[in-house]
């Protein structure tokens, strides 16, 4: 990490003006997310942890640009695992996180399986719903689909 000559608040104020900037609505900031995006920098497969840090490095450089402050990707990171520690809960942008083996266990242990991403409950009771009826044909056997040869 970068020394700062800044005290440590007006870190902090700057690391929560970033945070609550509406990337989302900013006109700007989207048509040059938009470019970057068209000209191929992330293909389908881009892992989802790759994706999130170039969107991560767009955004901390036009935040940079538009208000002149020297954040860096990693302090953006690291407030943005504080601010979702310190809440208790995963926050949306989350939910595609893979989660370390001592998180998933610190989840199981306190009971807090809800919070694992993508954990599904599954019904103890079997489907009472009827099944379904068959609409294909049935496959013919090899002896059915053999061609008459000439000799026959």
């Amino acid at each position: 990490m970068s020394t700062q000559t800044e005290p440590a608040s007006d870190r902090q104020q700057i690391l929560e003006a970033y945070a609550s900037y509406p990337f989302d609505s900013d006109p700007a900031y989207q048509q040059g997310l938009a470019s970057i995006l068209s000209s191929g920098t992330l293909d389908d497969n881009t892992s989802d942890q790759v994706r999130e840090e170039i969107h991560r490095k767009t955004r901390v450089f036009y935040f940079n640009k538009i208000t002149g402050n020297s954040i860096s990707p990693e302090e953006a990171y690291q407030y943005e695992q504080s601010r979702q520690g310190s809440s208790g809960s995963a926050l949306n942008d989350d939910e595609n996180r893979v989660l370390t083996l001592a998180e998933l266990k610190e989840l199981i242990e306190t009971g807090n399986v809800d919070k694992i991403p993508n954990n599904k409950i599954i019904p103890e009771g079997l489907n009472t719903a009827p099944p379904s009826e068959s609409v294909a044909a049935a496959r013919k056997k090899p002896w059915e689909t053999a061609v008459p040869t000439a000799d026959s």
